[in-house]
């Protein structure tokens, strides 16, 4: 019997936790991956639409706006509006074609759906509604050009390394 023991002491146990002890571990790691990768999907909806209030340099003293980030369906439809191609002709040799660039009514769809808030008003102190085009268009040059500024700068998706979300 003592020689059972030993042989079991010695040579069966050593085999055991040589085999045995690198499965549990194994299948520990394996069930901390999955739960890892599980909870670690990355978000790919805007969760932060809105920036901060941006101050106005050209609408001094306390001119601000609120702009907010596009989803990627606004930014297609923004693209549809920016040009349009016309091709005409019967033949190849006849055949004609024009780019329309439609910045203008990128412009007021940006004013109108991507300014959340803001105070601006008009000479009489009526607070302007950027969804009226008239409103949009009498603005100063110099304040319409920084809120655009400031809605590209905000929906800018070239040249930046991480997402703001």
């Amino acid at each position: 019997m003592d020689l059972a023991y030993w042989l079991i002491v010695y040579y069966i146990i050593p085999i055991a936790e040589l085999i045995f002890i690198p499965l549990y571990a194994g299948r520990m790691v394996y069930k901390w991956l999955v739960k890892r990768r599980s909870t670690a999907m990355p978000v790919g909806t805007i969760t932060n639409t809105t920036s901060d209030k941006l101050a106005l340099n050209t609408a001094p003293p306390d001119g601000y706006v609120i702009v907010r980030r596009m989803t990627y369906g606004e930014e297609m439809h923004r693209s549809s509006l920016a040009a349009r191609f016309l091709m005409g002709g019967t033949s190849s040799k006849d055949f004609t074609g024009e780019l329309d660039i439609q910045s203008e009514k990128v412009t007021l769809w940006d004013f109108a759906n991507l300014v959340v808030e803001h105070n601006i008003t008009d000479a009489s102190g009526r607070v302007l509604n950027f969804k009226n085009e008239q409103d949009v268009r009498s603005l100063d040059v110099r304040v319409g050009k920084e809120i655009g500024q400031y809605i590209d700068d905000f929906n800018a998706t070239e040249n930046t390394d991480e997402v703001k979300n």
